[in-house]
C-alpha cells in the first residue's frame, strides 16, 4: 500500500507537535520505526536558538524527527525554523545512520495551519522515508532497495514504475533541488510537469488552464495504482518583465532562449517542460510552435489576435495542442497530414480552436481516444460515414461530431454525415476532400488513439540519473519524429 505520510491530526495527538517540519523514518525490511537516525539540513537555512552547525535532529523511538519552530517540542533553547536557502526552492535533508544507506530528500515546506489548545501553528510534513540496509538488493538500480519499493508500492524491477520518464526515486525524494512531491508527483501515476511564463497582459485565463488539466485527468490511461488519467501539473510561474518581453521572437528559438535562460531555472529542466505565452514569432500570426516533436519547449503566440492572447477556448485548445507536440503528437496523430477528417483530436486544426463536439457538447478538449478506419476521398458514403476500428465501436463513434475543412457538419462520425455540407444526406458514394488540400484523390490513413501513443521523455530531455536500468530503454536512436527546424507553424486566427 502506498502510504507516505501519517495524518497531521494523528501526529499531533501522539507527539504534541505545535509547529515544525517533521517526518518519520522506518526500516525498509521490517517496516518498524528506526531510532537515532540523524537528519541533517545539508542545504537550507535555520533561524532560532537551536541552529548549531550542522543543523540536525535525531529520530526518537517512534522514528519521528522534529525541527521545532516554536520551542514547545524541544524547548525554547532548541528552536529551529528551517527553510530553503536563498535562490533555492527546496531544502536538502540528509538521512544517515550506521548500517543503513544514506539518502537525500528534497523538501519544499507546504505548511498547514493546525490548532491545538486554542493556538494556531504551521506544520509541514516530510514524506515517510524507508531506510535500506547497506546490503539490501536494488534490482533496478534506482537508489531504492527492493524492500523499500515494496513499502512504497513501486516496482523493484522498473525504476520508472508509472512510465512517465521520471524515476521513482525522484518522484519520492526529489532530485537536484526540486521537490516533485510539492507539485503533486506520485510514482504510481503518470505525471507531466509544465512551467508556464507569460508576457505582460497575456496571463492565461485560469479557467483555460483548469480545463486542460481536467482533460488530462480524464484521459483513458491506466496507472499502477489502479487509477486512470494523467496528472498534469501546469505551474503558472512568473510574468516576463516588460523590458524582456520581445514582442516578435525572431529568430523564434534564438529569442525564446534568451528569455528561457533568465526565467526558467535549470534545475527544473529534467522534469518540467517550458511553455512561454508570448506575443508573436517570426512576424507571423501563428498560434504557437513546438520545438520539434516530441520536445521540451513550446510557445503560445496569440498576442496580436483580435482577442489579445486568445479567448478561453482558444487558449485552452492551443496550450493543449502545443503540449501535445511536446509529448509526441503530430497534426494527424502519428503523421503530419492536417485536417484529417477521420482524426478527431485537438491536434488537428479542425479542432484546435473550437474543441470537439461530443455527446452534443461543443468545445470539448481531448486528444483522439478513437481508432477510425482509413478512407478514400474518391469514394465516401454519407449514410455510413466512418468505420470504427476495435476497440472503438459504432456506438462510441456516433457520439462524435465531425468537422470537414474546419466546418462542423451535420450528422455524426458513424452515420448520416453531410460530408459536402449541401444539407442533403446522399445515397451511394461521393468524392470529397477530407484533408482540406483542395482535391479529392487522397487516401486517408486510419487514425490512432493519441492517449496511448504519448511520448513522455521530451526527445530525451525529460528524465534523471535515478532511472537506473530503465534509462537505457529510453535512449531512442531517433529521438525526434519531427526535428525542431522542421516543426510546422500552427494555425493562424480564422478571418
Amino acid at each position: 500500500m502506498f502510504v507516505l505520510r501519517r495524518t497531521l491530526a494523528a501526529a499531533l495527538a501522539v507527539v504534541a507537535l505545535n509547529g515544525c517540519v517533521y517526518g518519520f523514518v522506518n526500516d525498509a525490511a521490517t517496516g518498524n520505526a528506526i531510532q537515532d537516525v540523524t537528519v541533517t539540513v545539508a542545504s537550507g537555512t535555520c533561524s532560532g536558538t537551536g541552529c548549531s552547525t550542522p543543523i540536525t535532529q535525531t529520530t526518537d523511538a517512534a522514528g519521528l524527527f522534529v525541527f521545532d519552530a516554536y520551542g514547545n517540542h524541544h524547548g525554547e533553547n532548541n528552536v529551529q525554523l528551517i527553510s530553503p536557502a536563498a535562490g533555492e526552492e527546496a531544502m536538502r535533508l540528509l538521512y544517515s545512520r550506521t548500517g543503513y544507506r544514506s539518502v537525500n530528500v528534497y523538501h519544499r515546506p507546504r505548511y498547514e495551519t493546525m490548532t491545538q489548545n486554542g493556538n494556531e501553528y504551521l506544520v509541514s510534513n516530510v514524506q515517510t522515508v524507508y531506510l535500506c540496509a547497506l546490503s539490501a538488493p536494488d534490482t533496478d538500480g534506482d537508489g531504492i532497495c527492493n524492500a523499500a519499493e515494496s513499502r512504497y508500492g513501486t516496482s523493484a524491477t522498473n525504476s520508472d514504475t508509472d512510465g512517465d520518464s521520471i524515476s521513482d526515486f525522484a518522484e519520492l525524494y526529489g532530485y537536484g533541488g526540486v521537490d516533485l512531491r510539492y507539485y503533486g508527483a506520485n510514482p504510481l501515476k503518470k505525471d507531466i510537469f509544465v512551467e508556464l511564463d507569460y508576457y505582460p497582459n497575456l496571463r492565461p485565463i485560469q479557467a483555460a488552464l483548469d480545463r486542460v488539466t481536467a482533460a488530462f485527468a480524464a484521459a483513458p490511461v491506466s496507472n499502477p495504482n489502479g487509477s486512470t488519467g494523467i496528472a498534469l501539473h501546469l505551474v503558472l510561474d512568473q510574468q516576463i518583465a516588460a523590458a524582456d518581453a520581445d514582442m516578435n521572437l525572431s529568430p523564434a528559438w534564438t529569442d525564446f532562449d534568451v528569455i528561457k535562460a533568465k526565467y526558467f531555472l535549470a534545475r527544473r529542466a529534467r522534469f518540467f517542460h517550458y511553455g512561454l505565452i508570448a506575443n508573436q514569432y517570426d512576424s507571423g500570426g501563428s498560434s504557437g510552435l513546438s520545438r520539434g516533436i516530441p520536445a521540451h519547449d513550446f510557445m503560445v503566440t496569440m498576442g496580436n489576435w483580435s482577442t489579445p492572447g486568445g479567448t478561453e477556448q482558444q487558449q485552452a485548445g492551443t496550450i493543449m495542442h502545443e503540449l501535445g507536440h511536446n509529448i509526441g503528437l503530430m497534426h494527424g496523430g502519428n503523421e503530419n497530414m492536417n485536417y484529417k477528417a477521420n482524426y478527431i483530436s485537438i491536434m488537428s486544426y479542425n479542432y484546435q480552436l473550437n474543441g470537439l463536439r461530443v455527446n452534443g457538447v461543443n468545445g470539448v478538449l481531448d486528444y483522439s481516444r478513437l481508432r477510425v478506419a482509413s478512407a478514400s476521398e474518391a469514394s465516401v458514403s454519407e449514410t455510413a460515414a466512418f468505420a470504427p476500428l476495435a476497440p472503438t465501436t459504432e456506438a462510441i463513434l456516433a457520439t462524435y461530431g465531425v468537422r470537414i475543412g474546419g466546418v462542423l457538419r451535420s450528422g455524426n462520425a458513424s452515420a448520416n454525415l453531410d460530408f459536402n455540407g449541401n444539407g442533403v444526406i446522399q445515397a451511394g458514394f461521393i468524392a470529397q476532400d477530407l484533408n482540406n488540400d483542395g482535391d479529392s484523390s487522397d487516401f486517408i490513413n486510419s487514425s490512432q488513439n493519441d492517449w496511448l501513443a504519448l511520448v513522455y521523455d521530451g526527445a530525451g530531455t525529460i528524465g534523471d540519473p535515478f532511472l537506473g536500468a530503465t534509462e537505457s530503454l529510453m535512449k531512442r536512436a531517433r529521438p525526434f519524429q519531427v526535428e525542431p527546424e522542421n516543426a510546422e507553424p500552427c494555425i493562424t486566427e480564422p478571418r
